[in-house]
Order: C-alpha cells, then sequence, then structure tokens
C-alpha cells in the first residue's frame, strides 16, 4: 500500500477543516482515543478554537475515553468547540460536571449505530492515530479500534497521525492507505502507556473479591471479559496462582493482567469457537511493555467494538465469564457506574451492558459485578435505592452476581425481595443490619416462606476463606 494523501503538520488541520467546511455551522469530528488519543491534532483544533483563526464552524468531538491534555474544554471555548464523551476520565469529567463538554450515553456496541450516516453524530472528520507496516506499508490502528472504521468510511475528511510509538496490532485494524486524506508525520506526541498492576501488593478486599471470583466461577475452558481496575487485578493474580488451563479472551479492553496469563499460556484460546487461537479486543491500554507484545503478535488481535461486545460472538465463546465494577448497586439489582448521584457524573457505561445482556442465560455464562462494600467516604456502595435519574449498566431484571469482600450475591432468577436480601446479606457489618431490617419490616418486599431475620438467603454464598480485612 502506498499513500497517496498528503503529509502535514498538526498545524496545517485547522485551515484544512476551515477551506473543506467554509460556510457551515457545525460539523462532528470522530476523534481516536484512549492510549492512541491523537494529542497533537486535537491541540491544534483547540489552538486555532481559541485564537478564532482559522474561522472554523462549531466543532463537536465526539469520542470515548482521551488521555493526556484536554485543552479544548478550557473555560470559554465552548461556544467554539465541545467534547461528546461517550467515556470519561479525570479531563472531561470535570469539564461535564461543569457545563463544558456532554456526556453522550452510549455502549461501545452500539457506536457504530450513533455515527452512522442519516444519524445525529454522523462524522465529517475522522482523527486517529496509525502504525505503519515496516515491510507491507500498511497501516494499523494499534491501540484502538472501537468505531473507528465506521468513522473512516462515513467521514468526507480523514486525517491520521503517524506514530512509531504505538504498535503494529494484527487483525481488523489494518487501514486502507487510500481512504487516508492527509498523514501527520511531524510534531505527533507518543502513545499513552501507565504503570503495572501490582499483583503482589493487591488490598485485602479486592484480594477476597478475587478469590471468590476464582473458586466459584473460572474453570478451564472459560472465555474471559475483564475490565480495569484494581478489583480485576486481583482476580487475575487469583487466576495466575490457581493452575487453571486453556482460558480465552474476547474483551473490550486488553490490559497488562491478561497478557501475565497469556505469557504463562494460561490464557491460549484453543477452546474459543469464534477466533479459536487468539485474544480479541478493541481497546489495548497499558504498560510499554504491553504494546511490545502486541506487537505483530497473532495471538492477540483487534476487532470493532461491535463484534467483541455483539451478543452472538459472546454466546459463541461460552462458557464465557465477564468481570466488571460499578460505583453502587440497590436493593433492587440496579447497578450503576457513570454517575455517583444525578449531578456528579463520573466516567460512561462501556460495554458493561453489552456483556451483561449477552449472558443473561446461564447457558452461556456469567456477568459478574465485582465491586466493594464501600465507597471512599465510607458510605455503603449498597443502597436502599439508585440515586434517581442516573442511567443503569444493569437493571432490576438483569441477572448478574454481586460480588463484594463479604461474599456472592446471585441474583438470577430471585424475586425482588429475595433479591434485596441476597443483596442486604453481603453489604459491609456496618449497614448490613440496617438494609436486611429494612427488608423484613417493609410489606412491599415479599419475603420468601420461612425466612427469619439473620438466616443467610438464597442466592448467597457468604465469604468463608482466610484473607483478614
Amino acid at each position: 500500500m502506498v499513500f497517496i494523501g498528503k503529509k502535514i503538520k498538526p498545524n496545517s488541520i485547522p485551515s484544512i477543516l476551515a477551506k473543506k467546511f467554509r460556510g457551515r455551522k457545525m460539523i462532528t469530528c470522530y476523534l481516536g482515543s484512549n492510549a492512541a488519543t491523537p494529542t497533537a491534532s486535537l491541540k491544534a483544533l483547540a489552538a486555532a478554537a481559541k485564537e478564532r483563526r482559522p474561522k472554523l464552524p462549531f466543532i463537536r468531538l465526539v469520542h470515548t475515553l482521551l488521555q493526556g491534555p484536554a485543552p479544548h474544554t478550557e473555560p470559554g471555548l465552548e461556544d467554539r468547540i465541545m467534547s461528546y464523551s461517550i467515556f470519561s476520565g479525570e479531563n472531561i469529567r470535570r469539564a461535564a460536571n461543569e457545563g463544558r463538554a456532554f456526556y453522550l450515553p452510549c455502549t461501545l456496541r452500539n457506536i457504530e449505530n450513533i455515527i452512522a450516516p442519516g444519524e445525529e453524530y454522523c462524522p465529517d472528520v475522522a482523527i486517529f492515530k496509525v502504525r505503519r507496516h515496516p515491510q507491507t506499508g500498511e497501516y494499523s490502528l494499534g491501540l484502538s479500534v472501537e468505531a473507528l472504521h465506521a468513522a473512516i468510511d462515513h467521514a468526507k475528511v480523514v486525517i491520521a497521525e503517524e506514530d512509531d510509538s504505538m504498535p503494529f496490532v494484527l487483525g481488523q485494524s489494518v487501514v486502507d492507505a487510500d481512504s487516508i486524506d492527509y498523514l501527520v508525520t511531524e510534531g505527533v506526541e507518543p502513545v499513552y502507556s501507565f504503570p503495572a498492576p501490582d499483583f503482589d501488593n493487591l488490598g485485602a478486599a479486592e484480594k477476597r473479591i478475587g478469590e471468590q471470583i476464582v473458586s466459584h466461577f473460572i474453570r478451564d475452558g472459560v472465555t474471559l471479559q475483564v475490565g480495569i481496575g484494581k478489583i480485576t487485578d486481583a482476580a487475575i493474580g487469583m487466576i495466575k496462582n490457581a493452575g487453571f488451563r486453556n482460558l480465552g479472551v474476547q474483551t473490550e479492553l486488553y490490559g497488562d493482567g491478561l497478557m501475565l496469563l497469556q505469557k504463562l499460556n494460561i490464557i491460549n484460546n484453543r477452546r474459543k469457537k469464534a477466533n479459536m487461537g487468539y485474544s480479541t479486543t478493541c481497546l489495548i491500554m497499558g504498560t510499554r511493555e504491553l504494546y511490545d507484545f502486541t506487537h505483530l503478535r497473532n495471538g492477540v488481535q483487534m476487532r470493532p467494538a461491535s463484534y467483541t461486545n455483539a451478543v452472538e460472538t459472546i454466546r459463541r465463546n461460552a462458557p464465557f465469564i465477564s468481570i466488571n465494577t460499578a460505583i453502587g448497586v440497590d436493593l433492587f439489582g440496579n447497578v450503576w457506574a457513570d454517575f455517583i448521584d444525578p449531578r456528579r457524573y463520573w466516567s460512561g457505561i462501556g460495554g458493561q451492558p453489552d456483556f451483561i445482556r449477552a449472558l443473561s442465560s446461564r447457558n452461556f455464562g456469567t456477568p459478574i459485578i465485582a465491586i466493594k462494600s464501600l465507597a471512599g467516604n465510607g458510605e455503603s456502595k449498597i443502597v436502599l435505592a439508585a440515586p434517581p435519574g442516573i442511567s443503569q449498566t444493569a437493571a432490576a431484571y438483569d441477572g448478574v452476581v454481586i460480588v463484594n469482600e463479604f461474599g456472592v450475591a446471585d441474583l438470577r432468577g430471585l424475586t425482588t425481595g429475595n433479591k434485596a436480601l441476597a443483596i442486604a446479606s453481603i453489604a459491609h457489618p456496618k449497614f448490613r443490619e440496617g438494609l436486611i431490617r429494612h427488608i423484613y419490616d417493609d410489606p412491599f418486599f415479599t419475603k420468601p416462606q420461612g425466612y427469619t431475620f439473620g438466616k443467610t438467603p438464597k442466592g448467597v454464598i457468604m465469604y468463608e476463606g482466610n484473607i483478614p480485612l
């Protein structure tokens, strides 16, 4: 493949867009995200918006998690350029909570739907990073595929930053050279990397959660989807020490923990029915070692989120174990992960609902919500009712399994009363009796026959291990 477009510097981007979209009041730009955030291009757009030169339409930036600086969120620029963020970190979170960015709720599986032709966020522009193959000349989207293929197909202007700090990841990450209009080759900032998880020094609560997930749900040959964070790191650490074999990976995010298991041949993907022989993901984020590991490695391949998070793909790889975290859960079984309360936006729903709904039957596997019993402020993460007005990654009708440091509450098939008792039974001891008493005294909650106060209800396995808190 030979690139036949034009090579440019980042500061040329505003002029290109001003000329292409002269007379337009607004344009939509789909921005590559995560570890492959095209920071140089983002800075150039923000600088042009700040200086009002050249004259640009209002720019809507549609993206998932951005790493690095977010200069376009500076106060005063919101009438010229704004984020429409599907998933946010600290840089966009603050802007969204202060009215300088929008939260755009959408699961990873459905991003392609909201950016399709005729839809509100169909992109005029796509900006992202690529890595050139040293022998073939092909371009790879590297660390972030999610919905970029769809964005490239629909956009009128396609701009790629060529970045040799990014791995060339195999699979459905290759982009035709002739689909790129402009290639940024100078002033590109390297991809973002992060410290490795410390699997040997995890907290006691995290270890307890990991221990229970491994002892009750992991078996030889299961396929894994694992989120990111200390709790999921603990599950991976316990898997590493348990001697499992022939595990598979089909996930939305591939990180250092999954790499560790694959290096140890615990993950070999031999029993997967879809994509047998290699791990599939739509995002990669972690250490420099991880990026080196995934470079030109056939054992880790990229797919769009519309594939990795699709119901049919997940179910084909049964038995499937999905492990994600959340901000809170209420006694009805509602789970939320994007808001702390209706006036405090936190992150996004990611692909959690995609996997939960795909695993609605035990025949396909288990959707686990791994959550510590207490928030950072010491309040219970298990509450009477979800804060009104916030979106939910799992609703009361979704059959999920809640795991915290005090036990397992398998909510699948439980009535409202049984479900409430199961969830309350694994609450932190400071709050447990009060929650159970509330259920016991409230006639709304139909109690199971023969239930007595303090009895372990159906669906609950209390923690019986030896890790002290």
